[in-house]
């Protein structure tokens, strides 16, 4: 079978067989799902500085800065973490810590140590 032209005309020289394949095509591409949206991914979890009480009765505040955070850790460490992957807003971290934001509570995590839960 020698295949010329567009599909189009070839469903069209296959005669009735061609049409009903038109109108199948055609029916099943009003078919196809909406696309859900997508969340704001440039909306952050919180807006202004939150200062938050940890498990281990230390505190840890976040200050949202664009696409990153501003942190001051459990432990007084002054850190800015960008988005992990970037693009959202519930995760930031680089090299050895990491934040995951979720409602009130975020887990702050270092590399090799025991992660700690910070609620409001």
């Amino acid at each position: 079978m020698k295949f010329t032209g567009t599909t189009f005309m070839r469903l069209r020289q296959r005669g009735l067989s061609g049409l009903v394949a038109i109108c199948c095509a055609g029916i099943l591409a009003g078919c196809v799902a909406a696309t859900p949206e997508k969340p704001d991914a440039a909306k952050p979890a919180f807006t202004g500085p939150v200062t938050l009480t940890c498990d281990d009765g230390m505190q840890m505040s976040i200050t949202p800065k664009g696409s990153s955070i501003s942190v001051v850790s459990p432990r007084g460490l002054e850190l800015e973490l960008p988005a992990s992957p970037p693009g959202q807003h519930v995760r930031f971290g680089e090299s050895l810590y990491a934040v995951v934001i979720e409602g009130g509570e975020a887990l702050w995590m270092v590399s090799g140590k025991v992660p700690i839960t910070c609620r409001r």
